[in-house]
């Protein structure tokens, strides 16, 4: 169940569309984080009421568009929340979550399947091959596996010769 009613959510959001401050919505509707309010404008105004409910059936997404998505972040610098409106992911945390997959296991730990796999189903696929018809062949995810690393390596030397550039760091420093 969410921390709190739909009808609290509506409230802060009309509240805030009238000119009211999160902090001030904070106060007299005695929520425990701005954050949570400004969660609910964004979510509002990307999917109106829609955006506030609590949605009970969790939406799947492939290791493949967990990767693509993680990508766009990286090459546009974009936010979490940003990344997430683009997609229409509706919690941006679900991005933050993936990134965090990807830096602790690699590029595996996005294709691993969520929840308790039945026992039957898991010795026939174990035998069958590694991964189910709806994720990549090997080849495709090393290929996008590489691009991910290729971006990410473009990232790294603009960063360095943006800071090379406004001479906190000299080549002789590394």
């Amino acid at each position: 169940m969410s921390k709190y009613l739909l009808k609290t959510k509506l409230e802060a959001v009309d509240l805030y569309q009238r000119g009211f401050s999160t902090k001030e919505i904070q106060e007299k509707l005695h929520i425990t984080s701005c954050k949570s309010i400004d969660g609910w404008i964004n979510n509002y105004q990307q999917y109106g009421d829609r955006g506030l409910e609590k949605s009970f059936s969790k939406t799947r997404y492939s290791g493949q568009f967990k990767l693509e998505v993680l990508n766009w972040r990286k090459e546009h610098s974009a936010s979490y929340q940003i990344t997430a409106n683009h997609f229409n992911i509706k919690q941006h945390s679900t991005i933050a979550n993936w990134q965090r997959k990807l830096n602790e296991g690699g590029v595996d730990a996005l294709f691993i399947k969520q929840g308790r796999p039945l026992m039957h189903k898991k010795k026939i696929k174990a035998k069958k091959h590694k991964y189910t018809s709806q994720e990549l062949t090997e080849l495709e995810r090393l290929r996008l596996e590489n691009r991910a690393l290729h971006v990410e390596n473009e990232y790294l030397k603009k960063l360095d010769a943006l800071v090379q550039k406004r001479g906190h760091r000299t080549k002789k420093d590394l």
